[in-house]
């Protein structure tokens, strides 16, 4: 399939990784220090020192993708409205057709519009959503029509027109750096020393790890035909097609193995919109996806297809962390 991700074929190639240091990686190292030098000529020209009426929260990370802030958004997002907060979120409307444009993201709100993240994030939570490539704009138009105590960015660390009260942000437990390079030599989007300046690291990690931060809780799948949930231990020793179109399928491909399932990988590039087509295989099996996958193709009908809900478990020390801030910028 012609939209299937090229990063594993060149990885097998030993042409361009993020993890490793290629030829293709290094031929690229000169286009790293234009984008180092952009990145810091952003920073320090374009940055907004303007107090926030509503504090906002940034989740981010220092590589490109598939690191679990959407997933952490929307645990955030729960976790305040369970305490009477009203939430905002900022998602970045990547990959949409007006990502410049701002949108409320609501019932008929579709992913070429908004983005699948946005939508994942309206489905699981409460909050108001705001769906615009210029968060700068996005917080404005939240904090003049909505009533707000919390305002949430999914992603923007290096957006620096949005001020920020409290960045998190999210590492890797493996590989946190990739290949130690800057894009597009490399995953990261700033010199891995710059780590230092951030107070709010947690690591996006496996169950029986000591460090602070979350792991995803893979336990049930549900049924994309009747929305019936069967425990994932069910398909251990089958063969399973695993349709995902996400930045870091590899946490996902490793988990799923340690349930001893056999995977036919369809992998994609991240916030592809998945056509029905990419779901025609000439075979029985199973279907497999996450649930950012799912909101993209809920009204294909397939059959005998599942997705993975997405939950995490949160460390304690990270729940009283968030909540010393949050009470103490309130209090403000």
């Amino acid at each position: 399939m012609s939209n299937k991700s090229k990063l594993p074929i060149l990885k097998k190639l030993y042409i361009y990784s993020l993890d490793n240091i290629y030829i293709l990686n290094v031929l690229l190292i000169p286009f790293s220090f234009i984008y180092f030098l952009i990145n810091l000529i952003k920073k320090y020209f374009f940055s907004n020192n303007k107090a926030n009426t509503v504090p906002v929260i940034v989740i981010g990370n220092l590589t490109v993708g598939g690191t679990g802030k959407t997933s952490l958004v929307i645990w955030l997002c729960n976790y305040f409205s369970s305490r009477k907060y009203n939430i905002g979120v900022i998602s970045g409307g990547y990959k949409t057709n007006k990502p410049n444009e701002l949108e409320i993201v609501g019932k008929y709100s579709k992913a070429n519009n908004v983005g699948d993240e946005a939508i994942l994030i309206y489905k699981k939570t409460n909050a108001i959503i705001c769906k615009s490539k210029n968060r700068k704009d996005a917080y404005e138009y939240l904090v003049d029509n909505y009533s707000l105590d919390i305002i949430i960015s999914d992603d923007g660390l290096t957006h620096y027109k949005l001020n920020r009260n409290i960045n998190i942000v999210i590492v890797k437990e493996t590989k946190p750096f990739g290949n130690g390079l800057l894009l597009p030599a490399g995953p990261l989007r700033e010199i891995p020393y710059s780590i230092s300046k951030y107070d709010n690291i947690i690591f996006n990690k496996s169950k029986n790890s000591d460090l602070p931060g979350f792991f995803y809780e893979i336990s049930n799948v549900k049924s994309l035909s009747n929305n019936q949930e069967i425990r994932i231990s069910e398909l251990s020793g089958t063969t399973v097609h695993l349709v995902t179109a996400i930045a870091n399928p590899d946490l996902l491909v490793k988990s799923l193995k340690k349930f001893n399932i056999d995977l036919i990988l369809h992998i994609y590039p991240d916030h592809y919109l998945l056509s029905k087509d990419d779901y025609n295989f000439n075979d029985n099996y199973k279907i497999l996806m996450t649930e950012k996958d799912f909101v993209k193709c809920a009204n294909f009908n397939l059959k005998n297809a599942f997705y993975i809900p997405t939950k995490i478990v949160v460390d304690n020390d990270i729940k009283i962390m968030l909540n010393n801030k949050i009470s103490n910028l309130l209090k403000l």
